[in-house]
């Protein structure tokens, strides 16, 4: 048996529901004898008389009937199959893995998450509060989609694009004293409460180069090794922090923040699977956080083929 072309299916279809090949043509925008050899074609491929051809009007033969019968669930299979992919490219299915610094987590990620699922249910996100190295490690064994981090990281399996650049900002409970100054320089930190990152952080050996350069005498009482925790510090009254005002979030109504004016840069990183293309989820994912971060549009990478 020949192939069957969805052209002469789409034919016998338009025939027996319109009852004439004129009408037919008229259906699918083509000519009357194009229609006839689309007939005549598809009862050679099947080796099955389709019409009754007496008296100058095609008149399907039972088996034409059954046939159409068989197309109907065809159609209405191909008409599923349209519509989910039409669900698709509005993510209305799918899955996305996001792995995350834990710091990350909890505002941050958690607001972009809110902005890509806004009319999209059915969309299943998994987030995985991960350190640097298990982002990588996971995305180059295929269990992550994307990854968030504030290291920079070299892996010849990886690509990588700044997602955005933060200066740190002074942090204090309500009322403290120092927000009425307008900028909070170092000597400002003279005698008062700080609350450090661990000793083993680069962003606190930085600080701590820095104050002692001035020669600042803080009050080291706190440390913690996430940016959040050290802002949830700082909300109940234990002292002061520097911080990447990206991690102030869910602490904004109960603490202040001033600009510093000396320069402490922080960096948030997209990492993605260098030889995998970015899922439509991956480039939603991205776009929404650009949107949060006010980042101009940037297409995910690798790039679909």
């Amino acid at each position: 048996m020949r192939i069957v072309n969805l052209r002469q299916i789409e034919a016998l279809r338009a025939v027996i529901e319109t009852g004439t090949v004129s009408r037919a043509g008229e259906r699918l925008s083509i000519s009357q004898p194009a229609v006839s050899k689309l007939l005549t074609n598809l009862e050679r491929a099947i080796g099955l008389a389709l019409f009754d051809r007496r008296r100058g009007r095609l008149s399907p033969t039972p088996e034409a009937l059954l046939l159409y019968e068989e197309m109907e669930r065809v159609f209405q299979g191909m008409v599923r199959l349209d519509r989910f992919a039409e669900e698709i490219r509005h993510l209305e299915h799918g899955s996305l893995r996001i792995g995350t610094m834990p710091a990350l987590s909890t505002g941050f990620v958690q607001d972009i998450v809110a902005r890509l699922v806004e009319g999209r249910a059915r969309l299943s996100i998994a987030i995985h509060a991960r350190s640097t190295p298990k982002i990588v490690e996971w995305l180059v064994g295929g269990y992550l989609d994307v990854g968030l981090t504030s290291h920079e990281t070299e892996h010849p399996e990886l690509t990588q694009f700044p997602l955005c650049q933060q200066r740190y900002v002074c942090v204090m409970p309500r009322g403290h004293r120092l927000a009425a100054r307008k900028m909070i320089d170092l000597r400002d930190f003279e005698g008062e409460r700080f609350i450090s990152f661990g000793v083993d952080s680069s962003v606190r050996r930085t600080m701590d180069q820095m104050f002692e350069g001035a020669g600042v005498r803080r009050t080291l009482t706190l440390s913690a090794s996430m940016a959040t925790t050290v802002c949830a510090l700082v909300a109940r009254g234990l002292g002061l922090a520097l911080v990447d005002p990206l991690y102030i979030g869910e602490f904004a109504p109960r603490v202040e923040t001033r600009p510093f004016r000396r320069e402490i840069v922080s960096e948030i990183r997209v990492l993605l699977p260098r030889h995998r293309p970015a899922s439509l989820a991956v480039e939603a994912f991205v776009a929404a956080a650009r949107d949060h971060v006010g980042a101009p549009p940037q297409k995910a990478s690798p790039k679909r083929r």
